[in-house]
C-alpha cells in the first residue's frame, strides 16, 4: 500500500522556527514531526509519496530516498492552492487500490493509522474540538458514516473534526474540483471528500491521538505529550 504526505507547507504561523525548514521539519521531542510520521506508519505502507513545496530540499537531503522499509519519492506543489490540489500533484504515482492519506505536520497514533489501513473501505479519522470554527467538520449518521462536512463553519452542526488522516481510493479523482467555501483561491480535500460522501459510504473513525501544531507555543505542549 502507499501513503501520501503532504510536507509542502511553509508553516507562516510557526516562525520564526520555520524561516530556514518547512513545517513538516519543525522537531518535536527531539524528531522533526515528518520523521515521526514515518515511523508509524503501518507495516502495510511499503511507499510513501511526499508533496513538498517550500523548501523542499530540506526534506529531501534529510530523507533521501528510504526510510526504514518504506520507499520514498516526492513530487512537488508549485504553488499552495490547498490539500485537494497537492493530493492532484500525487495522482500521476499512484499505483492504484486504496491510500492512506496524512498530513506530514500533525502528530498521529500508530494504532489509529493501523485501523484506517486495515478498515478496507474509505475512512477519515476524526475528533471532538473545542474550536469547529478552525476545522473542517462533519456530520456523521447513526452508523458512523459520513453525512458532509463544513469547512471552517461559523454555526457548526457538530464538533466532530476531521483529522488529515484518511484512506482514500482513486474514486476521490472522479469528483469534480470545486474552490473551498472558506479560503479563495484553495482547494481542500475535507470538502471534497464531504461531496463524495453522497456517492460513497465513507467510515468515520473517532482518534485515540491528535494534534496539529500550528503555533510556536504548540511546539512546547507537543513536548509534553510526547514525554519531554
Amino acid at each position: 500500500m502507499q501513503a501520501v504526505i503532504l510536507a509542502a507547507g511553509a508553516g507562516k504561523r510557526l516562525r520564526p522556527l520555520t524561516n530556514d525548514i518547512p513545517k513538516p521539519m519543525v522537531v518535536v521531542s527531539g524528531k522533526p514531526i515528518l520523521e515521526r510520521t514515518l515511523e508509524i506508519l503501518p507495516d502495510e505502507i511499503e511507499e510513501a509519496i511526499m508533496v513538498v513545496g517550500y523548501k523542499k530540499e530540506k526534506i529531501i537531503e534529510y530523507f533521501g530516498g528510504q526510510f526504514g522499509h518504506v520507499r520514498i519519492r516526492y513530487v512537488e506543489q508549485a504553488e499552495p492552492k490547498g490539500t485537494y490540489d497537492a493530493l492532484e500533484c500525487a495522482k500521476p504515482l499512484l499505483n492504484g487500490g486504496f491510500f492512506l492519506f496524512l498530513h506530514g505536520d500533525e502528530l498521529y497514533h500508530p494504532y489509529d493509522l493501523q485501523r484506517c489501513v486495515e478498515s478496507n473501505q474509505p475512512t477519515v479519522l476524526t475528533v471532538e474540538t473545542g474550536h469547529p470554527e478552525r476545522y473542517g467538520i462533519c456530520t456523521v449518521d447513526q452508523n458512523e458514516y459520513l453525512l458532509g462536512v463544513q469547512e471552517k463553519p461559523a454555526d457548526p452542526k457538530s464538533n466532530l473534526a476531521i483529522t488529515g488522516a484518511y484512506l482514500l481510493n482513486s474514486d476521490i479523482f472522479e469528483m469534480s474540483k470545486s474552490e473551498s467555501s472558506a479560503t479563495k483561491g484553495e482547494y481542500v480535500l475535507a470538502e471534497q471528500i464531504g461531496r463524495w460522501a453522497a456517492r460513497t459510504k465513507i467510515k468515520v473513525m473517532r482518534a485515540t491521538f491528535w494534534y496539529t501544531v500550528s503555533y510556536p507555543e504548540d511546539v512546547h505542549i507537543a513536548d509534553k505529550f510526547l514525554g519531554m
